[in-house]
């Protein structure tokens, strides 16, 4: 990643916005570049982290690559924090790591993980947590949670509360530590925050005085919460490693997953991409709809192209891990101009809400999008949170896959799984422009038309 932008970067990106011009009135970037992420050394995990510079009309409210080294473990241990209102998401490229979670026992009891290459670390909201190893990652959160809190706030969408304060080795470091319960909110890019002081909460037990109470002559029954909650609730075994299942079930108030290996997603065939792809296992307590990993050939551009479709209500995002491709933004959408845009690892695809996209080219990439937009929608429901609505059905060299594909204007909701569909018969007959060219049968409203 490059710490600084250079000459041809900034061409490129006037390059983007001259083509994303083409359609006005959808405001935001279509693509951010590697080379226009921000890069910060972050103090609290002792990291060097590249921001990208999301803006206030995405539905992410966060978005960085990190490179974690396993020497800071030492001399610079990750400061324990957690994320009010969100969960965070990591989704590790390279190298291994643990993460634990919990405070010493006094709100959560201590669980601990194992992760490595090609696995989702998922970080449940208000959960203190911290990071070692030597790892590669990119992260990620939603602007707005599952429950439909946002997080942070509208211009600071990165909120973060601190537990503890570790040593660090020089002066600088030190005294730009918060302290234990402090409640700070950063900007997308992390260079700008917004620090509320200590006003995070102090967390305690309740204490029961019934027996001050002579009249309650039976004395109730005690219980340890989470063995409760653990007999009560029935959970979604979102992995395969009885191991993990088992340290979750410590802190059983907390619903879903820490870690999703590489082989909880199994590869399946995207006919309608003409891909591989391989969906990890989100559940209904997590902010992000889907998440999946799309290995594409280039070589199905000819026989298997992509079929263009788009999202309504929510952007979809596409970060390449490698190779290099392109997406053409309008297509089968008589209603917008086409845009194109190519790619390369390391960039930031963004997808706009309601707009149709086809991709092409070789690459894997890492796509997901969240379950609520930051315009309050919904899109789906519970159950379907991925929608899709088709525009264009491509050709295929199979009687099969020809089978397999959807017919334009066809409205799709899609488990997170992507095992099930609910197809909902054609609630768009058509998508057309306006007439408001007509002008010439009005000469009396229209004079200039006339002359």
């Amino acid at each position: 990643m490059k710490k600084i932008r250079e000459e041809k970067d900034i061409l490129q990106c006037a390059k983007d916005m001259k083509e994303a011009a083409k359609n006005p009135l959808v405001p935001g970037a279509r693509i951010i570049r590697g080379a226009d992420a921000v890069p910060v050394y972050v103090n609290e995990s002792a990291c060097r982290q590249w921001f990208y510079p999301l803006s206030e009309v995405n539905d992410l409210g966060m978005f960085t690559y990190i490179e974690k080294e396993a020497k800071t473990d030492n001399d610079r241990a990750w400061t324990i924090q957690y994320h009010p209102d969100v969960n965070l998401y990591y989704y590790i490229l390279e190298g291994s790591g643990k993460v634990i979670f919990g405070d010493d026992n006094k709100s959560f009891e201590t669980e601990v993980y194992d992760f490595t290459e090609q696995e989702v670390v998922i970080i449940p909201r208000e959960v203190p947590y911290y990071m070692e190893g030597e790892w590669k990652a990119i992260c990620f959160h939603a602007r707005t949670g599952v429950f439909g809190t946002v997080a942070g706030t509208n211009r600071y969408p990165h909120p973060v509360v601190t537990v503890n304060k570790p040593s660090r080795p020089t002066e600088a470091e030190s005294n730009n530590q918060k302290e234990p319960g402090n409640y700070t909110c950063y900007d997308q890019t992390m260079t700008r925050q917004l620090d509320f002081g200590n006003v995070s909460g102090k967390r305690s037990e309740y204490i029961n005085l019934e027996n001050v109470r002579s009249d309650y002559t039976e004395k109730s029954g005690t219980y340890d919460i989470n063995d409760l909650y653990a007999e009560v609730t029935p959970i979604d075994e979102q992995t395969h490693i009885i191991s993990n299942i088992k340290e979750a079930k410590k802190n059983a108030t907390v619903l879903g997953a820490r870690v999703l290996k590489r082989k909880d997603a199994p590869p399946v065939y995207n006919a309608n991409a003409g891909l591989r792809q391989s969906s990890y296992p989100l559940t209904w307590t997590d902010d992000i709809a889907i998440c999946n990993l799309a290995e594409k050939l280039a070589s199905s551009d000819e026989e298997r192209p992509f079929d263009s479709h788009s999202h309504p209500d929510i952007e979809e995002y596409k970060f390449i891990l490698s190779g290099s491709g392109s997406v053409t933004i309008g297509v089968g959408d008589e209603t917008c101009e086409e845009e194109y845009y190519e790619f390369k690892a390391g960039d930031l695809v963004i997808l706009p809400r309601g707009l149709a996209h086809v991709d092409a080219g070789g690459y894997s990439a890492l796509y997901f999008h969240a379950k609520q937009s930051v315009f309050g929608k919904t899109p789906g429901d519970s159950l379907y949170p991925h929608i899709a609505y088709v525009y264009t059905r491509p050709h295929r060299p199979t009687k099969e896959e020809e089978e397999a594909l959807n017919d334009p204007g066809t409205f799709i909701k899609m488990n997170s799984r992507e095992t099930y569909n609910v197809y909902c018969p054609n609630p768009i007959e058509r998508i057309e422009k306006n007439p408001t060219d007509m002008t010439h049968l009005r000469p009396d409203l229209f004079p200039e038309t006339e002359a």
